[in-house]
């Protein structure tokens, strides 16, 4: 009988509806397991990606204020405290190319030239067309007097990529490569990229006088006369620009616009140096037989002014070496002596008819009495009278 009434338990509705819940129940609760242990896995991934972003941000900010740290103390020209300070910004930046560019300046100001080529090098080998990188590693090699990579690394700069304003970089890179030609006297070169220049530059003030500039020291008069014309239709008052045209234009013998260069050069109060090239100027001007519009007794009176400071000179060179002048002898200064002393009654004696055909052995003679060595030094009047004469040699065939 209990038997049966166990059976009949088993079999109920009630036990039945029981056992299925207990099933319903086993089979969700794998899904809510899967659910919590997805959402802690999700939480603790939210937790290590916060950290970690945390982190990161910390070691921006560490790298950028170490790094600004380098920047000023190598502004302020301290470059050991620069590297310190940036090396410790690379440790947070993971070798950021920036950095690396900023240390490798702090190296070289600090003359460790070795270790900035070093990183210079390897930022060029990430960047071969970095047209920074180019122009420091051209510097580098400038110091060290390395033409070949020199003029290497400035073409690189000039013809690199530049992060902004590359028309403007690339013209200053090549008036930097212009100046060092020139310090190395390879004025061939110069010419070539100063003439390149000259056809992008931007036509202003500051451009037109550097060009000038650079045209004086190749000796080239002409040529930086019209560029210091140029500057001077910007600004009619600009010293440099007023002195330098005076220069070209006195070593191209025109002596008369370069006395007006200089006097509106010192028209705000001369310097002495200025004051002295005026004084020549009009010497030059004062003693010049060659002009064609002067009267003959105006040449007569020039020619006796320049024999007279010949006459000085010759004098002052004999005393100097211990020579009677007015011995007869074979010493050049005797020898000249005499000839001066024949030309000078000549010239005195003379109805102004023939002076034009004593001009070529007057200026033989001064040429030589003025280029003796040995002599002291040469004074104003010294100077212009070889000017005069020197340029009149030039011009004769």
């Amino acid at each position: 009988m209990l038997c049966w009434n166990l059976q009949q338990m088993e079999t109920s509705p009630k036990h039945s509806w029981a056992t299925r819940a207990f099933a319903r129940t086993r089979i969700f609760r794998r899904p809510i397991y899967i659910f919590w242990i997805s959402l802690l896995a999700v939480c603790f991934f939210a937790f290590t990606f916060g950290v970690s972003r945390l982190y990161a941000k910390k070691q921006h900010e560490l790298s950028v204020y170490w790094f600004q740290r380098g920047e000023n103390a190598l502004a302020e020209g301290n470059p050991r405290e620069a590297i310190s300070d940036l090396r410790t910004a690379l440790l947070y930046s993971h070798d950021d190319p920036r950095y690396l560019f900023t240390l490798a300046q702090a190296l070289e100001a600090d003359n460790r030239i070795a270790e900035a080529r070093s990183y210079f090098l390897n930022l060029l080998e990430d960047e071969p067309g970095n047209g920074s990188v180019n122009l420091e590693l051209a510097r580098l090699a400038a110091r060290q007097n390395d033409v070949n990579h020199a003029l290497r690394y400035f073409n690189g700069a000039v013809y690199g990529a530049w992060d902004s304003d590359p028309i403007l970089k690339r013209q200053q890179v090549r008036q930097e490569l212009i100046h060092f030609l020139l310090s190395k006297d390879l004025k061939t070169q110069a010419r070539g990229e100063l003439l390149t220049f000259t056809a992008e530059m931007p036509k202003n003030e500051t451009s037109e006088l550097w060009v000038a500039q650079a045209f004086s020291r190749l000796s080239d008069d002409r040529s930086a006369l019209d560029f210091y014309k140029a500057a001077l239709r910007a600004n009619l008052h600009d010293r440099d620009s007023l002195e330098g045209a005076g220069d070209a234009a006195f070593h191209l013998g025109r002596y008369s616009e370069a006395l007006d260069y200089y006097k509106r050069a010192a028209a705000d109060g001369s310097e002495a140096a200025l004051a002295q090239k005026i004084q020549l100027a009009s010497l030059v001007l004062d003693l010049n037989p060659f002009e064609s519009r002067i009267p003959s007794a105006e040449r007569r009176h020039r020619l006796i002014l320049a024999m007279d400071i010949a006459d000085h000179r010759l004098r002052q060179c004999a005393q100097l070496r211990k020579i009677t002048l007015d011995a007869p002898g074979s010493d050049p200064l005797q020898v000249a002596r005499s000839q001066w002393l024949q030309l000078d009654s000549q010239i005195r004696g003379n109805n102004h008819s023939h002076l034009v055909e004593l001009l070529t052995p007057v200026t033989n003679l001064i040429l030589n009495i003025e280029q003796q060595s040995g002599c002291g030094p040469a004074v104003d009047t010294d100077q212009a009278a070889l000017r005069v004469y020197q340029n009149a040699a030039e011009l004769q065939p």
